[in-house]
């Protein structure tokens, strides 16, 4: 009997795919409803229907889970942020095409946000320094040294802008998905005037 490895082998990758979504969606479930310091890893593992050996052969513990969904979702605004061929004129267009893009997915993507605003002490203990989110910062920052090179940006400091940044588009989107009507324009014209302000750009 001949037994097809690749086949099984992919199965394997799909389940474990799989399995690690199920944790990560009922991880962001469990954080809103309970508050990230009242979740319990049996919580989750109770909310995806696997066994408890399943949850622990990818994750250690609650806040692991915690960090993987920061770095899920950073992964993904990346993507966002940077799929486009468009050429801006200035660091002024540059922030307004990006931060639209920005306010747009958070907006689509509300449930991160909510888990941010309930457990903002406990979240930021996890979040500011997850593996992608300072692999995407990062990125942006070799984007801006490009068009400063290119002469397309005046020469600032770049360093304390990506020190900035994250903070201030975390707290801006967090008071965005706060009020009733969602003003993506708005938002990203505020984020842009503390930014090009503060920097003296």
């Amino acid at each position: 009997m001949i037994v097809n490895n690749d086949h099984n082998d992919g199965a394997r990758e799909i389940n474990k795919t799989k399995n690690r979504q199920a944790i990560i969606e009922a991880g962001i479930r469990i954080f809103i409803d309970k508050g990230v310091s009242e979740t319990t890893v049996r919580d989750i593992i109770r909310s995806t229907g696997l066994a408890s050996g399943t949850f622990y052969n990818y994750f250690n513990s609650k806040e692991e889970v915690l960090v993987a969904i920061f770095d899920d979702f950073a992964k993904e605004i990346g993507k966002t942020v940077r799929d486009d061929n468009v050429q801006p004129e200035n660091f002024e267009e540059f922030l307004r095409i990006k931060l639209t893009r920005f306010f747009k997915f958070v907006s689509s993507k509300p449930e991160i946000f909510m888990i941010m605003s309930n457990n903002h002490n406990l979240v930021n203990n996890f979040s500011i320094n997850t593996p992608q989110i300072i692999l995407e910062i990062d990125y942006l920052k070799e984007e801006i040294n490009d068009y400063i090179k290119k002469g397309v940006f005046p020469n600032f400091d770049v360093d304390l802008f990506a020190l900035v940044v994250r903070p201030i588009t975390d707290s801006l989107a967090q008071e965005m998905m706060s009020q009733k009507k969602i003003d993506i324009n708005k938002y990203t014209e505020k984020c842009i005037n503390f930014l090009t302000k503060g920097l003296g750009v």
